[in-house]
């Protein structure tokens, strides 16, 4: 119980020890913005957002990356925070907004193209060791102010190149490919899947009806053997030896014993009817260049009890 109370406790004091973290870090965020230590300063906002993530957490982290020069990374807390403010309707969301679009115009853009003759799926592309995906190529992308290095891999061969990118400029780059590259990329056809063969699926249809039907023949045998043994059981114990002289018990435990014979009758009719059709789309499915190999047979099964066994070999 004691300790139950603890846990409940943890959970109600959890929210506010975060509450008080996050307001700590946004503290320090706040001196070392102050103090132009802008990196550690964002990360410490960003944490306080994690912890206790709000609208104004967001815009705190936005205003740090945006005092760096950071616009691009500033430009996606503003939306982030637009994003937030809709979701809960809160007014300060045209305010956001108009601060994320007039800070845009300042974003600068980067467009990354492919060299004539390779194709995306052939080549890597990294911008500051962070991988652009494939649909990222020949598209604007809104980067920081700076320089960037831009590394390209294409055949296992790497070159890797530092573009200096202006405070709302635009550049646009083509990749070097390698001289092997070029032009020795072709596309590549698609695969053709196998063609199915559909005489195989139908034998392996038979076999699975087959064998259905002979796993219902034996469980019907089973029920069968278990219901005579119950049925002679009762006439020994309730019946005086005849079907006629049974008293209410033996009545009741008579017909229950014959009602599970006469529904195991039905399935074994009903399995031997399954494993004839799966004999019979086996059989007569055509064969194969190799029909010689397949074979499939059905025997009976003497040991512990009698039985039937399908098999076959492929």
């Amino acid at each position: 119980m004691k300790l139950a109370l603890a846990a409940i406790a943890l959970c109600a004091f959890a929210p506010l020890a975060h509450a008080d973290r996050a307001d700590q870090l946004f503290k320090q965020g706040k001196k070392l913005l102050a103090e132009k230590k802008y990196a550690e300063a964002c990360a410490a906002f960003e944490e306080s957002d994690r912890l206790d993530p709000g609208i104004g957490a967001k815009l705190n982290v936005a205003k740090c990356y945006e005092e760096w020069g950071k616009l691009a990374t500033a430009w996606r807390w503003y939306t982030d925070a637009e994003h937030v403010a809709q979701t809960a309707k809160d007014d300060r969301a045209p305010r956001i907004h108009d601060v994320a679009a007039a800070l845009d115009a300042s974003v600068p853009r980067l467009t990354v193209k492919l060299p004539r003759g390779v194709r995306a799926d052939a080549v890597v592309v990294k911008l500051d060791g962070v991988a652009l995906a494939a649909s990222a190529l020949g598209s604007e992308q809104r980067v920081d102010p700076g320089p960037h290095q831009l590394d390209t891999i294409i055949d296992g061969d790497q070159q890797t190149k530092m573009i200096p990118i202006e405070r709302g400029g635009s550049s646009e780059i083509t990749l070097e490919a390698p001289a092997a590259a070029v032009g020795t990329v072709a596309p590549v056809e698609p695969a053709q899947p196998a063609p199915r063969v559909w005489w195989r699926d139908r034998r392996y249809l038979g076999l699975g009806v087959a064998g259905a039907g002979v796993v219902a023949v034996g469980i019907a045998g089973i029920v069968v053997l278990g219901a005579h043994g119950d049925y002679h059981d009762a006439l020994s114990a309730h019946c005086n030896g005849a079907s006629d002289q049974c008293d209410a018990e033996g009545l009741s435990a008579t017909h229950s014993a014959r009602h599970r014979a006469n529904v195991a009758t039905v399935v074994t009719l009903g399995g031997l009817a399954a494993v004839a059709g799966g004999a019979y789309l086996y059989f007569t499915a055509p064969r194969s260049p190799r029909s010689g190999e397949h074979a499939l047979y059905l025997a009976p099964s003497v040991g512990d009890g009698t039985g039937v066994v399908l098999g076959g070999a492929f």
